[in-house]
């Protein structure tokens, strides 16, 4: 793909960094602050002071580097179909781990102490978190970490280390979500899942030069999962 609709014909090395430093670290440095260092008033603000970050820089670097209307296009002819191929595979291996290895690694009680503090211990309340998470936070994430981290990435060290870069600014921010609710082996092993599904999005996008085929499997893969912590909470 030589000619990546994220970045503007005459953007810099020096702008493509800036922008990675801006708005890579952000989410976990929010996540940090609101899980770990000063869970409350102050780290929730944190926490959205990060996801702003995150999510808001793309939209003001294409208006200051490009000056045009933030571009909103169709998925490529047959790219969903890939997507959602890519997805299956990924929440078939996810729900196999799981049953195989997962559930009897996992502490249930302190994902309920969690949902209960966060007010998503009831089905009805954790469906409405879950229906957020599939469909708008997957969509951000796409369209903040493939469209704008990673493309930015490759500009600045080429398509496999790029890659490499942008799943672990994509990864990183997990970990620490995965730190506050499971123990070590579950941090690891998610992680590692959390990097190759990076990888496979930033594949998806760099074929498609689009969002949309990544944000599809992106929605498979988190439906599997919050079936999975559905299990845990409500059996």
């Amino acid at each position: 793909m030589s000619d990546d609709p994220a970045l503007a014909p005459t953007e810099t090395r020096a702008q493509s960094l800036a922008g990675i430093l801006i708005a890579g670290p952000a989410p976990s440095l929010g996540i940090l602050a609101g899980l770990h260092l000063w869970p409350g008033p102050l780290g929730n603000a944190l926490y959205m002071a990060g996801k702003g970050a995150l999510y808001l820089t793309p939209l003001v670097w294409w208006w200051l580097i490009r000056r045009r209307k933030f571009p909103v296009a169709r998925p490529p002819a047959g790219s969903l179909r890939e997507g959602v191929v890519v997805g299956l595979v990924l929440g078939g291996l996810i729900v196999a781990a799981y049953f195989l290895v997962g559930r009897s690694m996992m502490d249930a009680s302190r994902l309920r102490v969690a949902a209960t503090a966060s007010g998503f211990d009831t089905p009805m309340r954790y469906v409405v978190m879950a229906t957020c998470i599939c469909l708008i936070n997957a969509l951000l994430e796409e369209y903040a970490f493939r469209w704008f981290l990673y493309s930015r990435c490759r500009a600045l060290l080429g398509t496999l280390g790029g890659a490499i870069l942008g799943a672990l600014i994509f990864t990183t921010h997990h970990v620490f979500v995965l730190m506050a609710y499971f123990d070590w082996p579950i941090v690891l092993l998610g992680s590692f899942g959390v990097f190759v599904g990076g990888l496979l999005w930033q594949g998806l996008y760099e074929r498609r030069a689009s969002v949309w085929p990544a944000y599809v499997s992106h929605v498979i893969v988190d439906v599997a999962l919050l079936g999975i912590g559905a299990s845990l909470l409500f059996g």
